[in-house]
């Protein structure tokens, strides 16, 4: 028996690795500090670009983002916020 005949493990692992590197639109959108609905216009005009689009044909479509693509937009958009504020 080979340890990739384990699903519960493979599960495991993958489970683990999706959570250290990626982020769902929800999850994106609580980080960034902005509306849910705001997501898709990020995407339309390519400031974030999802890793990855469960159901890119439906309208409902679920995006999973990259985390450090997430981080250096923070970075970009806290900039963005603190020069308005001048």
């Amino acid at each position: 028996m080979y340890y990739w005949d384990d699903d519960d493990l493979v599960k495991q692992k993958l489970a683990a690795e999706f959570e250290k590197y990626t982020m769902s639109q929800k999850e994106v959108a609580e980080f960034l500090s902005i509306h849910a609905s705001a997501m898709n216009n990020l995407i339309i005009e390519k400031r974030l670009i999802p890793l990855y689009t469960y159901n890119a044909t439906s309208s409902r479509k679920m995006n999973i983002f990259f985390k450090q693509d997430v981080v250096r937009y923070k970075e970009t958009l806290d900039i963005i916020r603190a020069n308005r504020k001048k």
